[in-house]
C-alpha cells in the first residue's frame, strides 16, 4: 500500500512539473490545433493546455521495457516520436503518418519473428507460417488499434481510461496465471495512467498524438504477448478488450466510404462526438470540459462492464466471440439511435 501511494505522489509531482514547464514555455501547446480538435470541450478561460503525454510516458515506458526488450522500446519510442511530430505540426499529412506507422510495424514484425497473432482459425494460422502474411497481419492489427485510439481521442478521459481498463484486465489475467514479472510492469503503467487521468479530468493536460501512438503500440504488444505467454488466454479475450477503438476505426472507414468522404480526413461523426452533442443538448452541465469528461466516463463504464464479462470467460473462445458480436451490434444500434435523435 505504501508503495502504491508513493508511486501516486511521485507521478503527481512529476506530471505537475511537466505541465508547468510546458505551459510556462509554451512548448507542445498548439492552441489552434487543440481548439480545432476539442473546440467544444475546452474551458474557455484556460485554453493553453499542454500535450504532456510524450514527456510524461516516455521515461516510464523506458523503465518498463529497457531491461527485457530494448528493441520493443526503440520501436515504441519511434511511435511516440511520430505522434509528437504530428502534435507540433512537423508531420501534418495523415497519409505520411499512416505510411510511417506501416513501415515501423512491418520492420518490428520482421525483426521480431516471435510475435504472432493466434486467430484460433486453423487456415489463417497456417497462412501466417508465410512471413510476409504474418507481417501484414501484425501490421493490420497495430494500424487499426493505433488509429482507432487516435479516433476516440475527442473527449476527456475516453482514451486514457480505456487504456486503463485494458491494463487492469491484463493485470487480472496475468495475476490468475501467476505471471508475476508481468504484473510489476502493469502496476507501474497503471499508476502513471491514474494520475494522468485525474489531471486530465480537470482539463490540465492532454495525451497528444505522441502518447496515443506510443501507448497504443505498447498495449497492443502487451496484449499479444500475454496470449503467447499462456495459451489458456484466448485471443478473443484481447479482441473484447480492444474492440471499441478497433471497430471505431473500421466503422469510420466504412461510413466515410459510403458517404464518399476521404478516410484520412477528420470528421465530427464518431460515436463519442454525437453522444457528447446529445448530452449537451439534454444536460444542464454548463462547463464543456466537465461534460466532455462525463461523456468519456459513461462510454468507459460500458467498456468496463463488457471487459469484465470477457474476463470471466478469458479462456472460452466461443463465448468471447458471442460477446464481441453483441458489442458490435449494440455499438451500431446506439450509433443509429443517437443519429436519429440528433436530427
Amino acid at each position: 500500500m505504501i508503495y502504491i501511494f508513493s508511486l501516486f505522489i511521485f507521478f503527481l509531482i512529476y506530471l505537475s512539473l511537466i505541465n508547468y514547464y510546458l505551459k510556462k514555455n509554451e512548448i507542445f501547446i498548439d492552441k489552434a490545433s487543440i481548439t480545432e480538435r476539442h473546440k467544444l470541450l475546452l474551458n474557455t478561460k484556460n485554453d493553453k493546455i499542454p500535450l504532456s503525454g510524450f514527456f510524461y510516458f516516455v521515461p516510464i515506458i523506458f523503465i518498463i521495457l529497457f531491461n527485457d526488450n530494448f528493441i520493443t522500446f526503440l520501436f515504441c519510442f519511434a511511435f511516440f516520436c511520430v505522434g509528437a511530430m504530428a502534435d507540433i505540426k512537423i508531420l501534418i499529412s495523415p497519409k505520411i503518418r499512416l505510411f510511417m506507422q506501416f513501415l515501423l510495424i512491418s520492420l518490428y514484425a520482421y525483426l521480431n519473428n516471435q510475435i504472432l497473432i493466434d486467430t484460433r482459425i486453423e487456415i489463417l494460422n497456417e497462412l501466417m507460417n508465410f512471413n510476409a502474411l504474418r507481417i501484414l497481419m501484425i501490421a493490420f492489427f497495430f494500424l487499426v488499434l493505433i488509429n482507432g485510439y487516435n479516433f476516440i481521442d475527442g473527449v476527456n478521459n475516453l482514451t486514457s481510461i480505456s487504456f486503463l481498463i485494458v491494463i487492469f484486465f491484463l493485470y487480472l489475467v496475468s495475476n490468475d496465471l501467476n505471471l508475476n514479472f508481468y504484473n510489476e510492469k502493469i502496476e507501474l503503467l497503471f499508476m502513471s495512467l491514474v494520475v494522468f487521468i485525474i489531471l486530465n479530468f480537470f482539463g490540465k493536460n492532454y495525451l497528444g498524438d505522441g502518447a496515443i501512438y506510443g501507448l497504443s503500440f505498447l498495449i497492443g504488444y502487451m496484449a499479444i504477448n500475454i496470449t503467447l505467454l499462456d495459451e489458456k488466454v484466448s485471443p478473443y479475450f484481447i479482441a473484447n478488450l480492444l474492440w471499441y477503438p478497433a471497430f471505431e476505426n473500421l466503422f469510420s472507414i466504412i461510413r466515410r466510404s459510403f458517404r464518399k468522404k476521404k478516410n484520412y480526413l477528420p470528421d465530427n461523426d464518431h460515436l463519442h462526438q454525437i453522444f457528447y452533442k446529445y448530452l449537451k443538448k439534454k444536460n444542464r452541465i454548463k462547463k464543456n470540459f466537465l461534460l466532455s469528461s462525463v461523456t468519456g466516463i459513461i462510454i468507459n463504464l460500458y467498456l468496463f462492464c463488457s471487459s469484465y464479462i470477457g474476463y470471466m470467460y478469458y479462456n472460452k473462445t466461443d463465448t468471447l466471440v458471442f460477446i464481441l458480436i453483441i458489442n458490435i451490434v449494440l455499438y451500431i444500434s446506439f450509433y443509429q439511435l443517437l443519429k436519429s435523435l440528433s436530427k
